[in-house]
């Protein structure tokens, strides 16, 4: 059954079973009400019947009022209310209650908020009978049963009410200067294809969204393809050995100003140019900003993107949710049919990735994804000044990209020279000598001579 909250059925593995008992925990504020409230409106929209156990002090119609300003609300959901201090001391009073309104009513889901209070005054030996009453019951109630509680991470697991569930959903929260950000994370579930790990969500007035941890695996079904792109740039396509390959992932590593972006945008034009459609993936500069730098080389890329051509997502690396910006990278390949991409930097991912090891697994996640679906990705990493091309190993798209490419710049007697290195091109030779090349109003051009030549 779907829980009608977008992500949380992929991360369930398909949603939950009719009948089944979920836990939902969490420490305040984290959105347990929400999420359960938001999952029964949804059923309701469909046709099933409803009931919100409220465990409150609060009236019906406060309840209503204050859950009315959530855009999903129902109000054809049933609610009935048990005072919070009668179900601490008389539990057993509530769960007959409750039974005699489940017999009554048959709904299809339930959800009780919280299940924590109930019996908190009774010694835990009877405490933990009064929950083995209250699975007797669910078992009669052939109903989908949602419990919330408020529950540190480490409680969950010793809680009683952990015996009995099928499911265990568990919600946190992580302060920091720029962003609240929200985990979900699975600490028990009956779905074989669940997702494990944390995931991340968000709260609005729309209620929960989900965005599952990235998961994409490489696609083997999917053959090499042999076919060649050009990179818009001739001369850089005679060093590729004839340009990149259909469907490859490509690492552009360079310090500031070598041209890296140029690079990137020179290779989405020419995608335009023969009708393949371009995504720009950037997180420092703005659409405008991009716009005004394609301009001093006499690329309309604003006209472009209004013609359809190129889609340009800018997202600020302070604000970026990775599992998010994921999610909404596919959603936008799959509505543009975009065959090109442009990533403009890797080092985006720093902020809201600290860990090294989990954001070079973001990063292949990322380019598993792009090969899938078929497109050619071209990715920039800024690389320390004076990087040597022996010292890449740090880079996280290395080891993953099919052909890498070293940007550099030395200033010489003669003014500063950039030149231009093919260390990697899988399943191709390629120029082993670095060439040096200019950044003109046409854009990169690449001279003819290496650069020991030049020397």
């Amino acid at each position: 059954m779907s829980t009608g909250i977008e992500g949380l059925d992929e991360v369930l593995g398909g949603g939950v079973l009719s009948p089944s008992t979920t836990f939902i925990a969490g420490t305040p504020g984290t959105g347990r009400t929400t999420l359960g409230m938001q999952s029964l409106c949804a059923a309701a929209k469909k046709g099933e019947k409803v009931l919100y156990v409220a465990i409150s002090p609060k009236p019906e119609s406060l309840i209503r009022q204050i859950l009315s300003r959530f855009s999903f609300f129902e109000e054809s959901i049933i609610i009935r209310t048990f005072n919070v201090s009668s179900v601490e001391r008389d539990p057993l009073t509530m769960l007959v209650e409750l039974g005699n309104i489940v017999s009554s009513l048959k709904p299809d889901r339930i959800l009780i908020d919280p299940v924590t209070p109930i019996g908190f005054g009774f010694p835990e030996a009877e405490r933990r009978r009064f929950i083995y009453s209250l699975n007797a019951a669910l078992n009669e109630w052939d109903a989908v049963v949602y419990f919330t509680g408020t529950l540190e991470s480490g409680a969950v697991k010793s809680n009683v009410i952990s015996d009995i569930v099928d499911n265990i959903i568990y919600l946190s929260q992580n302060f920091d200067t720029h962003i609240t950000r929200r985990y979900i994370e699975l600490m028990k579930v009956s779905g074989m294809s669940s997702i494990q790990g944390e995931h991340t969500f968000e709260i609005g007035t729309d209620g929960i969204s989900v965005y599952p941890k990235d998961i994409a695996q490489a696609d083997h079904s999917i053959p090499a393809s042999k076919e060649r792109i050009s990179t818009g740039i001739s001369k850089l396509d005679g060093m590729l050995g004839g340009g990149l390959f259909k469907g490859s992932s490509n690492l552009i590593a360079g310090s500031t100003g070598t041209g890296k972006t140029v690079i990137g945008l020179q290779f989405v034009i020419e995608g335009a140019k023969k009708g393949e459609t371009g995504l720009i993936i950037n997180f420092e500069e703005t659409p405008e900003e991009l716009y005004l730098h394609a301009s001093n080389f006499g690329w309309d890329l604003k006209g472009m993107e209004e013609k359809g051509k190129v889609k340009i997502i800018h997202t600020l690396p302070s604000s970026l949710d990775p599992n998010k910006h994921m999610m909404q990278l596919k959603k936008t390949i799959i509505q543009t049919g975009a065959q090109r991409i442009f990533l403009d930097a890797v080092n985006g991912f720093d902020y809201a990735l600290m860990d090294p090891i989990v954001r070079k697994e973001h990063i292949a996640a990322l380019t598993r994804m792009f090969r899938n679906l078929g497109i050619t990705s071209l990715l920039t990493c800024l690389n320390p000044e004076g990087k040597e091309c022996s010292n890449t190993c740090d880079i996280p798209i290395v080891t993953v990209a099919d052909s890498v490419m070293i940007l550099q710049q030395r200033l010489t007697s003669s003014g500063l020279r950039k030149s231009i290195s093919i260390i990697k091109m899988r399943s191709s030779d390629h120029v082993k000598s670095p060439a040096i090349y200019e950044i003109t109003s046409d854009g990169v051009v690449i001279e003819d001579i290496t650069l020991e030549d030049k020397i």
